[in-house]
């Protein structure tokens, strides 16, 4: 008979469950009595780790909830018992992790945070982890992966190609601007939680973890906060902002330059002088490149299980209706092909 029990077992977890409103009830992954399950399943979902079962008369219990987007994901886990996780160094996901229920101690790195109500965690890719959870707590984990993070710094500020990305291990869940973060990881889980999720359509999942991740870049401390927060103002006009603005929200629609100064509230000849003379560049170029960093995005975030991953629908999906040509300009502002992207995307590194 499998170790993994049904939700409607009697057990502390199901007591904690049932006076707790724990969100992503309909995305149980798992629930078990077995240690070495709990570890497995736990190392798939989040990271590889060691647990550790302290002397408590308690009987084992795990669960997991989670649900993921593209780029980012959310998990929910408990334990019935108290535990403690060594995590394997990783560097594929920034680990944001905030107590529903309970507490647990994060050392990250040589920081201790005690992470419950009101404090959440975060650790940087690479780094030692080691989580003493206390029995019958319940966590609320978000994974952003490393390199669309990365690339959402780098549209915003110059940012260091040899110097890690690395946040304050300690954050208040309800401090500003921090608690306008939370609030947005609120409303995308309630969506989640909802029977019609608007997440299930690929526009909405891609604009929220956009917001997600430039959310997290403004509201969290890092070392490239004073960069990001000591932007020059626009350069050019306001519509150039419009029209710039338009491409990036919508980059699989194939603006014509007319549509485009109409949605600007600017004329054909002064869309094409703004973009020379202030971007160096024409707007149809300007969402060529788009398109090509969005599709870099999307291939180094790829599900592994998904069907919607391949490098075909991910290039149709944002307007390049050209396999051909989009391989050879992908190749040329990347060093690789689209393939190669994703499969290094699947393999973790």
């Amino acid at each position: 008979m499998s170790s993994i029990t049904s939700r409607k077992d009697d057990g502390s977890l199901e007591d904690v469950f049932a006076r707790f409103p724990v969100p992503l009830a309909n995305h149980e992954l798992f629930r078990t009595t077995d240690p070495a399950t709990a570890r497995d399943e736990v190392a798939r979902t989040l990271f590889p780790h060691e647990l550790r079962l302290d002397d408590d008369v308690r009987p084992f219990e795990a669960s997991i909830r989670t649900a993921r987007l593209r780029a980012v994901s959310f998990t929910v886990l408990a334990y019935g018992s108290d535990v403690e996780l060594v995590a394997e160094p990783a560097d594929a996901a920034y680990v944001v992790a905030h107590a529903l229920v309970g507490r647990a101690t994060f050392d990250v790195g040589a920081h201790t945070v005690v992470v419950r109500p009101g404090t959440a965690a975060v650790s940087t890719p690479g780094e030692p982890l080691r989580i003493r959870w206390s029995a019958g707590s319940v966590l609320l984990l978000i994974t952003v992966d490393r390199a669309a993070l990365r690339e959402e710094l780098e549209t915003w500020t110059d940012a260091d190609p040899g110097v890690v990305l690395r946040f304050d291990p300690a954050v208040g869940v309800w401090d500003q601007p921090a608690a306008g973060w939370w609030s947005a990881v609120d409303n995308l889980v309630e969506d989640l939680d909802s029977p019609a999720p608007t997440l299930r359509h690929p526009a909405a999942m891609s604009a929220a973890e956009r917001s997600l991740m430039v959310g997290l870049l403004l509201s969290v401390p890092h070392n490239y906060s004073g960069r990001l927060w000591e932007l020059p103002l626009p350069i050019g006009p306001e519509w150039l902002g419009r029209a710039t603005d338009l491409i990036e929200r919508v980059p699989h629609r194939t603006w014509t330059v007319p549509d485009l100064a109409r949605a600007a509230n600017t004329s054909t000849r002064a869309l094409y002088e703004g973009f020379r003379r202030w971007l160096g560049t024409t707007p149809m170029e300007y969402q060529r490149q788009i398109r090509l960093r969005r599709a870099w995005v999307e291939l180094r975030t790829a599900d592994p299980a998904g069907e919607a991953g391949t490098v075909t629908e991910i290039a149709s999906r944002l307007g390049f209706t050209n396999l051909g040509r989009f391989a050879a300009g992908y190749r040329r502002r990347f060093g690789e092909l689209p393939s190669t992207t994703l499969q290094r995307g699947r393999d973790g590194y």
